[in-house]
């Protein structure tokens, strides 16, 4: 049982910083405009992993594409963040 709450406790953390450079990255686009510095290219290369399987599923099923919000993110942020939600808390 201790293994499985090291490993949840795991998992969590490493949401919460995906969550936490998510966030970053919408800053950085927000007020800098420009995401091809090293940073804006580092939270890139760490967010993108969970973002573009939302994004080929939207694509897929031709779901919110004309639409001006990138609902990939919005809802890889969401995902991410229930999931952090359910896991037993630190």
């Amino acid at each position: 049982m201790i293994i499985l709450d090291i490993f949840a406790r795991v998992i969590r953390i490493g949401i919460d910083a995906v969550l936490l450079a998510m966030f970053a990255r919408v800053l950085i686009s927000i007020f800098v405009g420009n995401e091809d510095s090293k940073i804006g290219l580092f939270l890139a290369c760490v967010t993108e992993p969970f973002i573009v399987p939302v994004r080929y599923f939207l694509y897929r099923f031709n779901l919110l594409q004309d639409s001006p919000i990138d609902w990939s993110f919005t809802i890889s942020y969401m995902i991410l963040a229930f999931i952090s939600l359910i896991l037993p808390a630190i």
